[in-house]
C-alpha cells in the first residue's frame, strides 16, 4: 500500500483540491485549538505534511511524531518541516505497527485524518489497539472522515475505493465502521461537524477505558 501512495504522492494534494476543494483541508483544522501547549501529538498518516504549518501556527509549543507509510509523502512532510526545531518533529517511517520504536511517550493528542477509511472494519480494531497502547487516558482523537449517509455518497465512495484499490492497493473496498471501533476501542465523542454535505465529519474524541461500551481486546 505504502507503494502506491509513493507514486501518487506529487498528486495527491491537487487530486484532494480537485474534487473537494478547500473543504477537504477545512475540516482537518476546527479542534487543532483543543491540542494543550505541552502536547506530545501523534500525527498518523500525515501525507504530504501541510498540516505541521497549520498546526505550530496554532500551537507552536507542542512537540509531534509524524508517522506515515509512503516514503514519497514523508520526504514532502521533512521538506516542509526544515524550518522547525527538530526536537519539535520526529519522522518515522511506517504505521501504527511502528509505534512500538516509542518507547518512552505517551501521547496526549493523536491526530487521524482519513487514515481509518484505508482498513476493513475488522482490522481497523487491532489499528485501534496499537493507537491506544501509546495513549493515556483523557487523550484526545482528532478525526476526519467520510460517512455515508446519501445516495450520492454511496456512489461517490464506490469510485473513491475503486480509484485507490486500482493506484494504492489498499485492502478496504468500502467504509469501515470507524464509528462503532472508536466506540468499542474506549473512545467518547466530544464534538461533531459536518462538511461536504454531510460526506465528511470531522470528530473530537476522548479515550476513556473505564467507561461503558469499551471493550478489551485479547
Amino acid at each position: 500500500m505504502s507503494q502506491g501512495f509513493d507514486w501518487i504522492a506529487p498528486y495527491y494534494d491537487s487530486l484532494a483540491r480537485l474534487v473537494f476543494g478547500k473543504t477537504i483541508r477545512r475540516s482537518q483544522l476546527v479542534y487543532l485549538d483543543k491540542i494543550a501547549s505541552t502536547a506530545n501529538v501523534l500525527i498518523l498518516g500525515g501525507g504530504t505534511g501541510w498540516i505541521l504549518d497549520e498546526l505550530f501556527r496554532v500551537n507552536p509549543t507542542c512537540r509531534v511524531w509524524y508517522v506515515e507509510a509512503s516514503k514519497n509523502m514523508l520526504d514532502k512532510a521533512r521538506a516542509r518541516a526544515q524550518g522547525l526545531s527538530v526536537s519539535q518533529v520526529s519522522f518515522i517511517h511506517g504505521t501504527e505497527r511502528n509505534l512500538n520504536q516509542i518507547t518512552s511517550i505517551r501521547f496526549d493528542a493523536v491526530i487521524a485524518n482519513f487514515y481509518f477509511d484505508v482498513f476493513t472494519t475488522t482490522s481497523l480494531g487491532s489499528v485501534l489497539k496499537d493507537i491506544t497502547n501509546v495513549i493515556n487516558t483523557n487523550s484526545k482523537l482528532l478525526v476526519s472522515e467520510f460517512v455515508e449517509i446519501t445516495r450520492r455518497h454511496r456512489l461517490l465512495l464506490f469510485a473513491m475505493y475503486r480509484f485507490f484499490r486500482w493506484t494504492c492497493s489498499i485492502e478496504a473496498t468500502e467504509l469501515p465502521d470507524w464509528e462503532g471501533e472508536l466506540r468499542r476501542n474506549g473512545f467518547t465523542v466530544r464534538d461533531s461537524k459536518a462538511f461536504y454535505d454531510g460526506f465528511i465529519k470531522s470528530s473530537l474524541y476522548v479515550f476513556h477505558p473505564d467507561l461503558p461500551g469499551f471493550s478489551e481486546r485479547p
